[in-house]
């Protein structure tokens, strides 16, 4: 069964009262080898064969999202490429003469992909969702996280282990910081000469990468 709290969202109120949204507590990422070991109970293929079978899905995928396009695989979710400039590559590039005269080709990369799930995945998951109030721990403000900075270090450095990139609004949601906390602490995390994050892109588009 999965416990959730209701946590504050700091400053903002509604009719004088402070807006509230429920949060699972005690989320624990599930490792590929244990994923693929409860598909492999469930199935008549081998845990070998799944692994080949995905790592197949992997390799063709980049094929279609490196062309801009889109991938919906039924019943798990439509997949898309989305774009970001580089920090510290000039927008213009110029001519013979030094005029600034187009766009900077080399400015703009791949920044991540966004996973949108498909309807179906969404409610079988809301179906066999049973949802406790985890009342021997208390709500918390939007500020607050149940985990150590040691740990949300690891829930980072693994969330990239899975995924190429770390957005701020990733980071608060895998942690429960909120943005200013999320964005300070991931500057934090990449400024270290030991860091193990590499911060890259500007602004709104800033994201992060490990090392």
């Amino acid at each position: 069964m999965a416990k959730y709290i209701y946590q504050e969202i700091g400053g903002i109120k509604k009719n004088g009262e402070p807006i509230v949204k429920p949060r699972f507590t005690n989320i624990r990422q599930v490792g590929s080898e244990e994923f693929l070991a409860e598909v492999a109970h469930r199935s008549p293929m081998s845990k070998g064969t799944l692994q080949a079978a995905i790592a197949n899905i992997i390799e063709a995928l980049p094929e279609y999202l490196a062309q801009g396009r889109s991938v919906r695989i039924d019943g798990l979710g439509l997949f898309t490429p989305t774009l970001a400039m580089r920090e510290n590559v000039s927008v213009l590039e110029t001519d013979e003469d030094g005029n600034d005269v187009l766009h900077n080709a080399k400015n703009v990369v791949l920044d991540n992909i966004r996973i949108s799930a498909d309807k179906s995945l969404v409610e079988e998951t809301r179906r066999r969702c049973r949802l406790s109030h985890d009342r021997y721990v208390s709500n918390r403000k939007a500020m607050d996280t149940p985990y150590s900075r040691e740990e949300r270090v690891e829930l980072a450095i693994g969330h990239l282990r899975e995924h190429p990139t770390l957005t701020v609004t990733q980071y608060m949601q895998l942690t429960g910081l909120r943005h200013t906390m999320a964005a300070k602490e991931l500057r934090e995390l990449s400024a270290d000469s030991d860091a193990r994050l590499s911060a890259m892109g500007r602004g709104s588009h800033r994201y992060y990468t490990l090392k």
